[in-house]
Formats: C-alpha cells, sequence, structure tokens
C-alpha cells in the first residue's frame, strides 16, 4: 500500500475520490501530521506556555518561602510546647535549697515551693558537719514540751 494515496491529486478533491472509491467507510481516530505552518504556532504557543508557568512557579516559590518563614516559628514553639508537656514543666534555672539527713545518709534538693526536686547518697565532703546542720539539728530534736 501506498503511503500517500492519491498523491498527484489536489488536497481538497482526494477525499471525495477517497469517499466515492472506497470499500467500506469507517469512524476512526488517527493523528493528523501538522504542516509546518502548524508546527511553527504550536512551538511558539509552547514557548508562551512554558514561560507563563515559569512565572506562576517562581510566583509559587516566593509565596512558599513567605509562609516557610511564618510557620518556622510556629514549628518552634510546638517542639518546645511538647517538651514541656512531655517533661511534665519548664526548665526553670533558679534557686534550689539543698538539705542533708545525716541520719539516712541522704541529700535532698527543694524548689522554692517545697517540691523534692532530686534525692541521692552523701558524698564524702556532705558528710562533714556544717553549723548550719548543727543548728537545725539542735532546732529539730526542741519539741518544746520538754526544753
Amino acid at each position: 500500500m501506498k503511503d500517500i494515496m492519491l498523491a498527484d491529486t489536489p488536497v481538497e478533491q482526494r477525499a471525495q475520490i477517497l469517499r466515492d472509491s472506497c470499500d467500506q467507510i469507517v469512524e476512526r481516530s488517527y493523528t493528523r501530521k501538522f504542516d509546518q505552518e502548524e508546527i511553527n504556532e504550536r512551538r511558539a504557543d509552547l514557548a508562551n506556555v512554558a514561560i507563563q508557568k515559569a512565572d506562576l512557579e517562581q510566583s509559587l516559590a516566593e509565596i512558599r518561602a513567605d509562609y516557610k518563614g511564618k510557620i518556622k516559628p510556629l514549628e518552634e514553639r510546638i517542639v518546645k510546647l511538647r517538651d514541656e508537656l512531655k517533661a511534665g514543666g519548664d526548665w526553670i534555672k533558679g534557686e534550689c535549697y539543698k538539705f542533708v539527713d545525716e541520719e539516712e545518709k541522704m541529700v535532698g534538693f527543694y524548689s522554692p515551693e517545697g517540691y523534692l526536686l532530686e534525692q541521692r547518697t552523701m558524698t564524702q565532703e556532705e558528710r562533714q558537719r556544717n553549723v548550719f546542720r548543727a543548728i537545725r539539728g539542735n532546732a529539730m530534736d526542741k519539741t518544746g514540751t520538754d526544753d
């Protein structure tokens, strides 16, 4: 079979001749070849659409960067709040009060609110008695009834 049937006949007359001489007319989908002018139009259209798309993508990138800048502090705040909730409180640096219990040979650290923060055994240095423990020891022994 030929690539182009009735190649010498003008394009306008070809369709009528093919219709009149065919065995059957069948409805089908096919690819119609572009001529050079149509190819050039499509290439120009493709270039314009690609430029529009690139402009929109650049705008989207700028908007995305702007929103990322707004979202980042919120993400940092979420991490901080999550860590505080996980720990059951917030991290504070401040005065704590150390008490040494010589009878149990333990040391306890208390918050200003009176909560025990940490408890451990006494170190060698802490086993030596100082003036404050001597005064506190005597004051704790006094009940007020017998003294």
